[in-house]
C-alpha cells in the first residue's frame, strides 16, 4: 500500500519529515509500506494531482494539517486522511496500521475555519478560508 504525505525533506536516509500542509508543500512523498520504498517529488512536476494519485497508486494520505477542500476531493476518491502526530512519515505509518492515528473529519475543519465557512461556500473556498 501506498501512503502520501507532504515532504518537508530527507534528514538522512531513512527519516522523512512531514511538512505543515499537504495544500501549501512544495514536495510531494510516497512511503510503499510493502518496500518501505520513500520518494519525494517536487511539486511543479505534478501537472495534474489527481492523475499522480492514482499513477502512485496513493491509498491514503498522512499530513498534519489539510483544508477542507482538499479533504473533500480525496474522500470523493475513496483516499482516508489521517491526521499526522510528530514529523516522522514511518512513525505516522506504523500508527495508521495500529489503528492509533484518528483521521480529519470534514466537521472539525468547519469548526476551525470559523462561522464563515459552511459545506456550500466549497466551491468558491480559497487556500486561506479553509485553515
Amino acid at each position: 500500500m501506498k501512503i502520501g504525505f507532504p515532504a518537508a525533506g530527507l534528514t538522512g536516509e531513512a527519516q522523512v519529515v512531514l511538512s505543515n500542509d499537504f495544500t501549501k508543500s512544495g514536495l510531494m512523498g510516497t512511503y510503499d509500506t510493502q518496500t518501505e520504498k520513500v520518494e519525494v517529488v517536487n511539486r511543479t512536476e505534478i501537472k495534474d494531482f489527481s492523475e499522480w494519485i492514482k499513477k502512485e497508486d496513493i491509498r491514503a494520505i498522512i499530513t498534519p494539517e489539510i483544508q477542507m477542500m482538499a479533504l473533500k476531493v480525496f474522500k470523493e476518491m475513496g483516499i482516508s486522511v489521517y491526521k499526522a502526530i510528530g514529523t516522522l512519515i514511518k512513525f505516522n505509518a506504523e500508527l495508521m496500521f495500529h489503528k492509533s492515528l484518528p483521521t480529519f473529519q470534514a466537521g472539525e475543519l468547519m469548526t476551525e475555519g470559523g462561522a464563515s465557512c459552511k459545506p456550500s461556500s466549497c466551491s468558491s473556498c480559497s487556500s486561506t478560508s479553509c485553515k
